[in-house]
């Protein structure tokens, strides 16, 4: 399980995004792995995301420094490509 750690902040980000950013990390917990709550949030998120100025590359660039996995970085990019075009990527 990967989190952010308590004394590292969100450096460059607006509040918004430091918010959304948070709770992507909280909801990350499991690697953003594919169940019925993340199946159900995850979409949303990403869209209030991208709204917000975070692109999936921003993002992954933020939970890579806080520790984030290659694998668990993969599967937030699965999330994008679900959200966009309705189906996982691969």
């Amino acid at each position: 399980m990967t989190r952010r750690p308590e004394d590292v902040a969100w450096v460059g980000f607006t509040t918004e995004q430091t918010e959304l950013l948070d709770f992507l990390d909280h909801v990350g917990n499991n690697g953003w792995g594919s169940n019925s709550q993340t199946d159900e949030l995850m979409p949303k998120v990403l869209a209030e995301c991208e709204t917000a100025g975070l692109t999936i590359d921003r993002i992954k660039d933020a939970m890579e420094v806080v520790g984030y996995s290659a694998s668990a970085l993969h599967q937030l990019s699965r999330w994008e490509s679900k959200r966009r075009t309705g189906r996982f990527g691969r």
